[in-house]
């Protein structure tokens, strides 16, 4: 086995470490947060389409089931604000498909102060106005999948399973628990979040923050 001082290497060879880097593996989300149109897709299963989450609205009472949506939205076109044109989002290089978001999950679940829930966002965005949500929502999907857009804020958004700690674009007030992205001396979402209690630096899971309703648009 050689020595170090003989393996004739030079600087170049063990290039600088950016100690602060995510964890290996990580990948930058497909887009900078901003507005976007979307085009509505489901997952290729149908098995995949529907789920629910549990929700305690009584403190100390049973907890409701609510139906939950799960879709993966490609993404057609940025929009500088809800009223500028459109410019096209470039297919991916190396696929040559759309760029897509990851999985995105639309609850229907809703307290009385609230006016619609995220389900019914995502439904009155794409055009349906449902009688019966249970019995007409998986034809109705069926019907639309993949041929019909919608605008939305994207955002990121990034889990510290380490202490449990969730850094997003778009926090949803002190009760959520959830910490603001750092932002740059310009007021632009940095690229990185940054755990504050360990320093641990991520990459965000682009999410749809806010959808647009068709009238704001």
């Amino acid at each position: 086995m050689p020595k170090l001082s003989e393996l004739g290497l030079d600087e170049a060879a063990a290039p600088m470490v950016d100690w602060d880097a995510p964890e290996a593996g990580q990948t930058p989300p497909p887009v900078y947060p901003g507005i976007y149109t979307l085009r509505f897709k489901m997952p290729e299963d149908v098995n995949d389409w529907f789920d629910s989450n549990e929700v305690e609205i009584v403190k100390g009472q049973p907890k409701k089931k609510f139906l939950v949506v799960n879709y993966i939205p490609d993404i057609i076109a940025s929009h500088a604000t809800r009223e500028a044109a459109a410019v096209p989002v470039p297919n991916d290089p190396q696929t040559g498909l759309p760029l897509h978001l990851g999985p995105q999950r639309a609850s229907f679940f809703k307290t009385d102060k609230m006016m619609i829930s995220e389900g019914g966002e995502l439904l009155r965005a794409l055009g349906m106005r449902l009688n019966n949500i249970s019995a007409e929502i998986e034809g109705a999907l069926t019907q639309l999948n993949g041929r019909v857009t919608f605008m939305a804020e994207v955002g990121w958004k990034a889990y510290f399973k380490s202490n449990d700690v969730t850094v997003t674009t778009h926090p949803r007030g002190k009760k959520s628990g959830n910490l603001a992205w750092p932002r740059g001396a310009d007021g632009k979402v940095e690229m990185l979040a940054t755990n504050p209690s360990t320093g641990e630096k991520a990459y965000g899971y682009g999410i749809v923050a806010k959808i647009i309703p068709p009238h704001s648009a």
